[in-house]
């Protein structure tokens, strides 16, 4: 009775076994190496060789933060800067009608509000943000600069209907007239 073949001898006569038979035994490493990339489950298979990279567009060079200069922002100085910003703007309808007349207030050096009449504006901003900041960050050398949309609702005169409601909006008017009620007590308001 002959031996029992160690592992290393099994895998050999299987090698000599498969080559009898023509076929190839070929490492797992040669394998993926000689393979062609395959997609993954959920990932496009995107291919970048169409984009130039090597062409230098207006990219401007960042300063860094130690040698930023930065502007100690004054509440004239932000109308100054939005005036300059709705002047800027004029090319693009939609953001010259946004901000063109819209009251901002400085809250701190990093903060201010815009002054909207709706909500609806509040959204139309978030889409120009970028823009709108990047603007006002470039002029004041503070990339810690954000906004705030508050919605201002506009008060709204109630107009007197009753004959009570009426002469209450007269006395505020003129306070004389609660003296002439006093001199005419018949007559009913």
């Amino acid at each position: 009775m002959a031996p029992a073949a160690t592992a290393p001898q099994q895998g050999a006569t299987a090698m000599q076994g498969s080559e009898a038979l023509g076929a190839t035994i070929v490492d797992a490493s040669q394998q993926q190496a000689n393979a062609a990339p395959r997609p993954v489950a959920g990932i496009p298979n995107i291919s970048l060789s169409g984009i130039n990279i090597s062409a230098q567009q207006n990219i401007k060079p960042i300063k860094p933060l130690e040698n930023r200069e930065i502007e100690q922002l004054t509440q004239e100085r932000l109308e100054q800067l939005w005036q300059q910003l709705v002047e800027q703007s004029k090319d693009d309808r939609d953001l010259f009608e946004l901000i063109n007349g819209k009251v901002v207030e400085l809250k701190n050096n990093n903060l201010f509000h815009i002054q909207v009449p709706n909500l609806l504006l509040d959204g139309k901003l978030r889409k120009y943000q970028t823009r709108i900041l990047g603007f006002l960050r470039e002029q004041t050398g503070n990339d810690m600069l954000q906004y705030k949309a508050v919605v201002v609702v506009p008060t709204v005169a109630v107009k007197a209907y009753l004959p009570r409601e009426k002469f209450e909006e007269m006395a505020q008017r003129n306070p004389a007239m609660y003296a002439l009620r006093k001199i005419f007590p018949d007559i009913d308001f």
